[in-house]
Formats: C-alpha cells, structure tokens, sequence
C-alpha cells in the first residue's frame, strides 16, 4: 500500500455516516393508535410514522363529535374560570378592606 492511498477512508466513512437505525430493517408495524383527522379533507395522519390514509364517513363523523363535545367541555371550563377570578378578586377586596389601613414604620423604609 502507498503512503498516499486513502482507500481506508471509505469504509471508515460508510460507517460513521451510517444511520443508527439502517441495520434494523424488519421493524414492528405501526397499529395507528395516536393519530389526527383532518375533518375537512377526510384524511387521518398518523402522530408516530408519518402514515395517512383517508376516514370513512362514520370515522369523520366520531370526530367531528368529539371535537365539539371537547369544544363545549372548553367553553364550560372558561365560564367556571372567568367567575372563579371574579370571585377571587371581590374575596381578596372584602380581606383587604377586614385588615385595615397598614402603618407604615421606619424599618420598612429601604434607605
């Protein structure tokens, strides 16, 4: 061998450029489980390999229930929300107002 031939290289290169993943070939298929529904197009895209496939109409139509039952839920939780801080802050008023004017002494003063 030459004290300029690089031939080592090559299968030095092939091997560290290598994806981890090229030796396993024969990989478990994919059982769809998490998986999003384009309710408009009709298509679902499956969330772990990338797959998508179109719904029959019952599937887009669990969906589109669903959604609006998740919609109405979210509404519901956002009214309950809203009066929960309004409440709050008339609470923490009413505590305020229980506790009186606040002195002010000389250990407070930061100079």
């Amino acid at each position: 061998m030459p004290w300029n031939d690089d031939s080592w290289k090559d299968g030095y290169d092939a091997w560290k450029l290598a994806a981890p993943d090229d030796d396993y070939e024969d990989e478990d298929p994919c059982d769809h489980e998490d998986y999003d529904v384009d309710i408009l197009e009709g298509r679902a895209r499956c969330s772990m390999c990338g797959e998508s496939w179109y719904c029959s109409d019952e599937e887009v139509l669990r969906q589109i229930d669903h959604e609006a039952a998740y919609a109405a839920w979210e509404e519901g939780e956002n009214r309950r929300q809203w009066w929960r801080d309004r409440w709050d802050s008339v609470k923490s008023f009413f505590r305020r107002r229980q506790r009186g004017p606040t002195l002010v002494s000389d250990d407070d003063i930061p100079f």
